[in-house]
């Protein structure tokens, strides 16, 4: 498919060392991003807390279930007006992201129009939009689901079985064109944020990379060598880096075979099954969850598990908020 110049959206171009170029363009114009490693910016979208996000999701899906019009002609006064607010809510979700995260924030504008016909103020439309817009505002939330858990199992080397543990990413059609000034370049363009990110993992996959825990903070990094790395560069007190304050640490934790971690990931996963139940609806039996009811738990346990890796508190009372009942 052929890409209109200007089209709103985003522009990538594969640089070298793993590195990408892009380029947003949105109703502000034309907007250069700062050029960043594809394993940092998958890693960063896996590290998102979206509850904020979700809690919204989960009040449009509350009002989208209040807005009956299938098989409808017309809309009633009523359900106008609660379509309208529904869509305006939409509007500010869309509005605050596209600020404090731009590319999330305009893909998944895109994402939405694309998905959608011409709007015609007709009933149809409307039902279609209850129904298609808090399914698209889900996806993003269900590809973040995804990548942990691809990490984790990357993490402890569990085999990667192709037809379901990468079912978000068998296959991929996006738009392209080849350019050429002193060289030949290819620049892809994304109006889908799941897409964008389906992308990035697969250039990801592609180099085989090796996926490690920091000792430290508990959070997933790449190694720069083959050399066995146990504390990554990220930034956590005082402007050092794990690897800066871990060796000064009188606690020794070895991360892979540590019982609180590996609660933490059996936990993760059994609470993300209980949200596949839910399957994105707000109201459900005693086992199923909402997106709010799954980062609730989350903030927790990962605060539980950061300050147990701090040596702040015992295995014991990490533990205790990790652990999720039958």
């Amino acid at each position: 498919m052929e890409i209109h110049e200007h089209e709103f959206g985003l522009y990538l171009t594969l640089e070298e060392d793993g590195y990408i170029k892009r380029t947003l363009i949105s109703e502000s114009g034309a907007e250069d991003l700062p050029s960043t490693r594809i394993q940092d910016e998958v890693i960063l979208f896996s590290e998102l807390n979206f509850k904020p996000y979700t809690m919204v999701v989960d009040t449009l899906q509350e009002m989208a279930d209040q807005i009956d019009l299938e098989g409808k002609d017309e809309m009633t006064t009523e359900e106008k007006e609660k379509f309208d607010s529904f869509i305006s809510l939409v509007d500010n979700l869309l509005i605050e992201l596209e600020k404090e995260q731009p590319i999330q924030g305009l893909l998944l504008r895109t994402t939405i129009q694309d998905s959608l016909p011409i709007n015609d103020d007709s009933a149809e439309y409307a039902y279609l939009a209850t129904k298609i817009i808090p399914e698209q505002l889900r996806a993003i939330v269900d590809y973040n689901f995804f990548l942990n858990s691809l990490f984790i199992n990357m993490y402890i080397k569990n085999p990667i079985i192709e037809d379901t543990d990468l079912y978000f990413i068998s296959t991929l059609k996006i738009q392209q064109q080849l350019t050429f000034a002193s060289k030949l370049t290819i620049q892809y363009f994304f109006r889908s944020l799941v897409d964008y990110y389906v992308f990035l993992t697969m250039q990801f996959l592609n180099t085989k990379p090796t996926v490690t825990r920091c000792e430290c903070c508990g959070r997933f990094f790449v190694p720069k060598t083959n050399k066995a790395t146990k504390y990554c560069d990220r930034i956590v007190k005082n402007n050092l880096t794990c690897k800066q304050i871990a060796p000064s640490l009188k606690h020794k934790k070895i991360v892979s075979d540590d019982k609180v971690v590996e609660a933490y990931d059996r936990n993760k996963r059994k609470m993300y099954r209980r949200y596949e139940r839910n399957d994105g609806k707000v109201y459900m039996p005693k086992k199923g969850l909402t997106y709010d009811d799954f980062y609730d738990w989350n903030d927790n346990a990962t605060e539980a598990r950061d300050k147990y890796l701090n040596g702040t508190i015992s295995a014991e009372e990490a533990l205790k908020i990790i652990e999720v009942n039958d």
